[in-house]
């Protein structure tokens, strides 16, 4: 199915009031984290009651405005069917959320015919609203983002890690990195860290396997910045998990050399 541009303007107008609102709820729950409950889900994978609260607050007010669309989110799957989901990460980066530093958002976006055409990023600490459309740019309230013009030598990455991957592989990509002069990070919040790239904080992101709440939003603002951006969906459905790149024109074939070094490394 297609989706009139009408009734994306409606969504995206829509989204970016509701992932705002979300955002000040996930605030309350952070400035008193203290009380919350934390659960672990895996190894270094955390879920908080916060993040529970958030995606339902989401769901009941973006259902009660469209109806007919499907979502899936973090924690409670996908609901409906259908071309048009909303793809949802209530608080990405919830291990430094409960550890109290200030690098987490609401990361929202949106899937037409797998095609992510809108996404919404909210950084409630900074109170940032970093959103997208397929065709029409990438903004942080309001003013335009463009991706990075940083050359290798004064560029940073994000390198994304999971415990399924050989830590091998991380290792030798970030030692590709350095051996050409090109700096590393690793932040904690695959989604905060692809807003940053759309707005030239950081030159590129990377994590070899990854699930599609984390970067969906996020990959609208890298491409709509004009960074590098492979087709994460690739024409498969939204609950797809893959590796995720984005990167900064002039540093994309530098970090494509140091992946494709550490490629000897990837998981069986």
């Amino acid at each position: 199915m297609s989706l009139p541009e009408a009734d994306i303007h409606a969504r995206h107008e829509a989204g970016a009031r509701i992932v705002r609102e979300a955002g000040l709820v996930a605030l309350r729950h952070f400035e008193r984290r203290g009380e919350l409950e934390v659960e672990a889900k895996g190894l270094q994978d955390f879920v908080s009651v916060a993040d529970r609260a958030v995606e339902r607050m989401l769901v009941d007010r973006l259902l009660a405005e469209f109806p007919a669309d499907a979502f899936l989110g973090e924690e409670h799957g996908q609901a409906g069917s259908g071309g048009v989901c909303w793809v949802i990460d209530p608080i990405d980066g919830t291990s430094n959320f409960v550890r109290g530093i200030s690098f987490w958002c609401v990361s929202v976006g949106l899937l037409v015919d797998n095609v992510p055409v809108l996404g919404f990023i909210h950084d409630p600490v900074r109170d940032e609203l970093f959103a997208a459309r397929r065709g029409h740019g990438a903004f942080c309230d309001g003013r335009r983002m463009r991706a990075s013009q940083a050359e290798p030598p004064a560029a940073r990455v994000n390198l994304g890690f999971s415990f399924g991957e050989d830590p091998r592989r991380f290792a030798e990509t970030m030692r590709g990195l350095l051996a050409r002069g090109t700096e590393f990070c690793r932040l904690g919040s695959a989604a905060m860290a692809l807003a940053c790239v759309a707005d030239g904080r950081l030159e590129g992101f990377w994590q070899p396997r990854i699930k599609s709440w984390d970067v969906c939003a996020g990959l609208v603002l890298a491409a709509e910045s004009g960074a590098v951006v492979d087709d994460f969906f690739a024409g498969e459905g939204p609950a797809r998990q893959a590796a995720c790149f984005a990167a900064s024109p002039r540093v994309a074939p530098v970090l494509r050399a140091a992946i494709a070094e550490a490629a000897p490394y990837r998981r069986a």
